[in-house]
This record gives structure tokens, sequence and C-alpha cells, in this order.
């Protein structure tokens, strides 16, 4: 996971990662599978140690905008355990996916757009989020937002700069 995260699936050879875990290539095929599974298990790790606590902090009961706010201040936060930016993020960049990776990819960003939905609706029932825009329409964009912030922080962009650029493209939501 953490290569994966670090330097990117296109930057690690398979033997590369067999001789940096001090096993055979054919150990992995028997254990794993193959590549694209080696990259779902590093899903799946990545998901139960960052994806899963990150959503589960989203406060549907603060106000939206602080809840972004938050969000984008915990993704362009420098000194946050692991690399900047998203292991999704970057996978999901990366060509020539196996089809158990790509799925896991689609079910893992569907579970954040639910995330954010919910918040959306909520905000909405308060008040707080024009109501003709739409709650899936409003979710995609948030996902879009902080998958760039991820993105641009892995590439060494300034982090007070995305978190000003987020916000102003998260002010489209006041009512």
């Amino acid at each position: 996971m953490d290569a994966y995260w670090r330097e990117g699936p296109d930057a690690l050879s398979l033997n590369e990662i067999c001789r940096r875990a001090d096993v055979s290539k054919p150990g992995l095929y028997r254990s794993l599978g193959g590549e694209d599974e080696l990259m779902d298990a590093a899903l799946d790790r990545y998901a139960e140690v960052v994806l899963t606590p990150n959503l589960a902090a989203i406060d549907v009961e603060a106000p939206l905008f602080v809840t972004l706010e938050t969000i984008i201040a915990s993704f362009t936060d420098v000194d946050r355990s692991g690399p900047p930016g998203c292991l999704l993020a970057r996978l999901q960049h990366t060509h020539g996916l196996g089809p158990v990776v790509s799925d896991r990819i689609g079910s893992l960003r569907a579970q954040a757009r639910a995330a954010y939905a919910t918040a959306v609706e909520r905000a909405k029932a308060r008040g707080e989020v024009n109501k003709d825009i739409p709650t899936d329409v409003a979710a995609a964009m948030i996902d879009i937002q902080c998958n760039t912030v991820l993105i641009r922080m892995s590439a060494g962009e300034d982090p007070s700069l995305l978190r000003d650029q987020a916000m102003l493209a998260f002010s489209i939501f006041a009512p």
C-alpha cells in the first residue's frame, strides 16, 4: 500500500514489489492471484486505515461549509501521516488497471459520494445549500474537488492555495 501510494503503480514493477516484500513472484501469484489482486489488497488496507475513518469523520450535523473546510484541511495537512495525496486518487488515474481494482475504485468512490450526498441533503434541510442544486451533482462536485486537491497535493503544489481554491469552488452551494 505504502509503495503504491508514495511511488504510484506505474513506477513499481511486480518484480520490485516481490523483491521489497522478499517473496517470490510465483508465491505472490499463488497467494493473491496476480497484480490486480495485489492492488486490490492494497486498496482494501487503504480503505481500512484511511478512507473509512475519513468518511466516518464527516459530520452531517455540522454546517456543510465547515465540514468541507475540515475535509480539505485534513487533505492539505503537510504533517499528516502517510504521503501527500491519496492512493485511490492516484490509482484511478492509472492506465491499464485490471477489473478487480477498477471495480473497487468505483465502489470506494460511490461510498464517498454517498457520504457527501448525505451531508448535502442535511445541509439542504437546514437551508445552507441551494435546493435547486441536485444532490447527486453536488456530491459528485465535492468528490471531484477533493480528488483534485489530493492529486495536486501529491504533485507538491501549495497546500494553502489548494485550500483556498477548493473553498472557492464550494462557495457555489450557498443559497
